[in-house]
C-alpha cells in the first residue's frame, strides 16, 4: 500500500492523506469511495464524512496500518467509515458530526428517526469507550462518591497509550431500500448482550440503562465478534407502533 500526501483540501492540511478503494486494497487517487487519513482534528473529521469523501481514519493508533476488512466492505458498499482512537473521542464531538454525516448519506428527515439514530449512536458509542476500551465499570456511577472515581479511573486509563490507543469505528451502510445498518466496535474484551439487556431491564437497576435505550430506538440490534460490535438496523420510514421495541438477532 503506497500513500501520498494529497493536495490542500478546504481548511485540511497538506500532510493529510486520500485513500481509494480499489480491487486489491487501496492506493491514492483510487477514485470515490475515498477517505481522509490525518490526525483527528474536528474540521478533518468533519470534511472525511462529507461528500465525496467516504469516511475518515484517525492516523493515530497505527493509522492505515489499522485498516481492517470491515473498513473495506464499508467502504465497497457504498457506506460511511469513521475509525478514530479511543482518546480522540474522548475530546471530539463525534457523536453531533456522524449523526449529521448519517443523516446526510441517507437522506433522513428531521424528526423522530434522526432524533433515534443520534441517541442509539451516542449511547453506543459511549459503552464501546468507557466499558469497552477503557474497561471502567458501570457501577462505578451509581453515586456522587463513585463517580468522582469514575472521573479519576477514566483520566487515569486515558494516560496509558495502549487503551488510549484501541480503535472505536462507526459504520453506517445501507442493507436495502428502506433500511440501513449502523455498526459500532470496540477493542475491548465484549460481552453477552442478552444478560447484559435482563440486567439492566430489571427493575433494581441502579446502572446501566444504555443498551434498553438503544433497544427501545433501533429496529432492531445484535452483537458481532463476541460483543466487540454492535449492530442497529433502522427502517427509514416512521414506525406506525410507537411501542414497538427493537429485537434481539
Amino acid at each position: 500500500m503506497s500513500v501520498a500526501a494529497d493536495p490542500p483540501l478546504r481548511t485540511v492540511p497538506a500532510s493529510f492523506c486520500r485513500l481509494g478503494l480499489v480491487a486489491n486494497g487501496f492506493a491514492e487517487d483510487g477514485g470515490p469511495p475515498y477517505l481522509l487519513v490525518g490526525p483527528a482534528e474536528r474540521e478533518a473529521v468533519e470534511y472525511g464524512l462529507t461528500p465525496p469523501l467516504s469516511g475518515f481514519l484517525d492516523s493515530g493508533g497505527g493509522g492505515v496500518d489499522g485498516l481492517n476488512a470491515r473498513c473495506r466492505a464499508t467502504l465497497a458498499g457504498g457506506g460511511l467509515v469513521l475509525s478514530l482512537t479511543t482518546a480522540a473521542v474522548c475530546v471530539l464531538p463525534v457523536v453531533d458530526l456522524a449523526a449529521e454525516a448519517i443523516r446526510r448519506r441517507f437522506d433522513l428527515p428531521s424528526g423522530e428517526l434522526a432524533e433515534r439514530v443520534e441517541i442509539c449512536l451516542a449511547e453506543a458509542l459511549g459503552n464501546a469507550v468507557i466499558h469497552g476500551n477503557l474497561a471502567i465499570p458501570g457501577h462505578l456511577r451509581t453515586s456522587p462518591h463513585g463517580f468522582e472515581r469514575f472521573r479519576q479511573v477514566m483520566t487515569e486509563r486515558l494516560r496509558d497509550p495502549m487503551l488510549a490507543d484501541r480503535r472505536v469505528e462507526i459504520h453506517a451502510l445501507r442493507a436495502d431500500e428502506n433500511s440501513f445498518t449502523l455498526l459500532v466496535s470496540d477493542q475491548g474484551c465484549g460481552f453477552d448482550l442478552r444478560a447484559q439487556i435482563e440486567r439492566e431491564i430489571r427493575i433494581d437497576a441502579h446502572c446501566g440503562r444504555g443498551l434498553d435505550l438503544i433497544r427501545r430506538g433501533c429496529d432492531g440490534f445484535g452483537t458481532e465478534e463476541g460483543g466487540r460490535t454492535l449492530r442497529m438496523t433502522f427502517l427509514r420510514r416512521e414506525r406506525r407502533d410507537e411501542g414497538r421495541k427493537g429485537g434481539l438477532g
